[in-house]
């Protein structure tokens, strides 16, 4: 196959059209994981879920046309990183800089959907 191969191309534009179509489902589930910690529910459990979430996205995001939400995402990856493994409560000022990351991924898909 070359680069101008149309199989290529369309199965490129479905692996594209399918992440964008799982976006939805995967910035809820980092919704529903972030809530959970604030709840201060299985942290130890949580966050490195919410860590892995972020990861993922982070690694997909800007192979699939995605670049803004990817940074959101490692931001979100790298803000998340010292507190995994944490089974205490997270202090206000995490909790607080965990959520605008939480908010900014959100945002930028909003604004970029």
């Amino acid at each position: 196959m070359t680069r101008t191969d149309p199989a290529l191309i369309a199965f490129l534009e479905e692996q594209r059209a399918e992440f964008t179509r799982s976006l939805p489902r995967r910035l809820e589930q980092v919704g529903l994981l972030w809530q959970q910690v604030l709840r201060g529910e299985d942290l130890a459990q949580a966050l490195p879920t919410l860590e892995r979430h972020a990861h993922s996205l982070a690694g997909s995001a800007a192979t699939f046309g995605w670049a803004e939400l990817g940074l959101a995402a490692q931001a979100l990856e790298l803000a998340l990183s010292p507190h995994v493994g944490t089974e205490a409560a997270l202090a206000p000022e995490v909790s607080a800089e965990l959520g605008r990351a939480v908010e900014e991924l959100q945002q930028r898909f909003h604004r970029a959907a």
